[in-house]
């Protein structure tokens, strides 16, 4: 049985891995291999998830399948999307599901969860990003709400990509 709840410090190095795993499943197909290692040194190290884990106004979730991490959620405070929505709002930023989970009510549990951690908090909006081509994503996003309201760079290696920024009203 799948459950889901907060993540604790000791299990940032496996929420890293299973982060690594998902994104090259996703991603690999579509970016150099270079690319690919240049973000990962950038953006998933683990002194870069520690200090993630303790920014103010952040949460991180896993999904355990009896023991084993299957999938993770991170809700953060940022200001990029302040001049769309006022200040009232939370960055719904990573949303991680391992393969061979994908069709489970694993996102639809992480979703919940967003949106239930959005609402305690009194947010107005929750928003994130998401490629261009992550179609997939683009599909389930859409079915919880999500429209889209603007765009911006996300940096891949030496690659700028498009994100589409994607917003729900709570």
């Amino acid at each position: 049985m799948i459950r889901i709840r907060k993540a604790k410090i000791e299990e940032l190095s496996a929420v890293r891995e299973l982060a690594i795993e998902v994104y090259t499943d996703t991603f690999a197909k579509d970016n150099t291999s270079e690319n690919l290692e240049a973000f990962f040194r950038d953006s998933y190290s683990l002194e870069k998830f520690n200090s993630e884990f303790h920014e103010p106004e952040a949460a991180l979730y896993i999904a355990l399948d009896d023991l084993k991490i299957v999938g993770f959620l991170r809700l953060r405070k940022s200001s990029e999307a302040d001049k769309y929505l006022g200040t009232n709002h939370i960055e719904l930023h990573r949303l991680y599901i391992h393969r061979d989970y994908h069709g489970s009510a694993v996102s639809k549990m992480f979703m919940e969860e967003a949106l239930k951690y959005a609402k305690a908090k009194k947010h107005e909006w929750i928003w994130l990003g998401v490629w261009e081509k992550n179609f997939r994503a683009q599909k389930f996003y859409a079915k919880w709400g999500f429209e889209r309201f603007s765009e911006h760079v996300f940096q891949m290696g030496d690659d700028p990509q498009t994100d589409w920024l994607l917003k729900k009203k709570l």
